[in-house]
């Protein structure tokens, strides 16, 4: 389960110390060294469909812990330094779901590459 499953949940959970979130998250294992704006695409498919998951209600029925809780973290774990167009682009996304009911944040984690 990765970023190119953008159909798909990869995962979903309630964190022990903040039981009013509910984390959702995707890995991305795909370089940045080539085709920045197609993998930019990806990432923004993946975190629209985590959206519809939630904004449908779709969330409260695949994992029932959820009901309840309205505050959601999206974390996108990544494998290769992020560069700072992915940066740029996810304080962007940040900043309009800010804006939104849905209470999302999103983090970022790069895996340890050596």
């Amino acid at each position: 389960m990765s970023i190119e499953d953008l159909n798909k949940v990869d995962m979903i959970g309630i964190p022990e110390g903040n039981k009013s979130i509910v984390n959702l998250g995707f890995t991305d294992h795909l370089s940045w060294h080539k085709e920045v704006e197609k993998h930019l695409l990806l990432i923004q498919e993946k975190i629209n469909s985590y959206i519809r998951f939630i904004e449908s209600g779709e969330v409260y029925e695949s994992f029932p812990a959820a009901k309840g809780r309205d505050k959601f973290l999206i974390e996108i774990c990544f494998k290769y330094k992020v560069p700072k167009e992915c940066l740029d682009f996810l304080i962007k996304v940040n900043e309009f779901l800010f804006t939104t009911e849905l209470n999302i944040q999103i983090t970022y984690k790069e895996w340890d590459n050596n």
